[in-house]
């Protein structure tokens, strides 16, 4: 456990360089992640990368088989293209801890207006035969949650934030990246949602956060005096 950790714990601290998080870097829940993605899809990768006529992406062709954010699914997605940085940027994904033709992958990404689906090295994504059933069930809640809970503190001007239930943004945006070891079971075992009485959100925990709890100590006590 502690060695999938840590490789977190450097996934998140690279994601956090990657998209220029200087000022106050927050170590975001998957569900965060989830949420501001445009599209999260599983799909085969058939082939690529090939470089777009322009040199400006490295294209993938790709088959989708199931989307869990995003994209209204029909034949015209069964198989599309999938853009990716060129091959001299820092953000591209055809080196050795990239994407790979062959391999299917869970993939999170956005929608670039002109271009289409796009995912860069700091999104999120994993090969799918490493997503566990655990965290496929997730999805339909996490997608909820995007829907009707604010997970992120609201500016003045975002009205769109404004417009959902509070009640899970103060515990999203307590920790720094290298406090991950504190949030372990809250990363794992929990998720933001609709409260009974429909006014409010809180972050609701799965059956194994005890357990959880037990072998990391640390978690227990690291949001005193914060909401869940």
């Amino acid at each position: 456990m502690e060695v999938h950790a840590c490789l977190l714990v450097v996934s998140y601290l690279l994601a956090s360089c990657h998209a220029g998080l200087i000022q106050k870097p927050v170590l975001e829940h998957p569900q965060q992640v989830f949420c501001k993605a445009d599209f999260v899809i599983r799909a085969d990768v058939v082939s690529g990368p090939e470089t777009d006529p322009e040199g400006h992406y490295e294209v993938f062709s790709i088959n989708i088989t199931e989307v869990f954010r995003g994209l209204s699914r029909g034949p015209a997605l069964n198989a599309t293209k999938l853009y990716t940085p060129g091959n001299m940027s820092t953000e591209r994904v055809t080196g050795p801890y990239g994407i790979r033709a062959g391999a299917e992958y869970l993939l999170h990404g956005e929608i670039l207006k002109g271009v289409g689906m796009y995912t860069r090295f700091s999104s999120l994504r994993k090969e799918w035969n490493n997503v566990i059933p655990q965290e496929r069930e997730k999805f339909q809640y996490y997608e909820a949650g995007c829907r009707q809970c604010q997970l992120k503190l609201c500016g003045e001007t975002d009205l769109e934030c404004q417009k959902k239930l509070p009640g899970c943004e103060m515990k999203a945006n307590q920790l720094a990246p290298w406090q991950f070891l504190k949030s372990f079971c809250w990363h794992r075992y929990e998720h933001c949602e609709v409260d009974a009485t429909g006014e409010q959100c809180y972050w609701r925990k799965t059956d194994e956060p005890k357990e959880c709890e037990e072998s990391n100590p640390s978690s227990i006590n690291s949001f005193q005096g914060v909401e869940a």
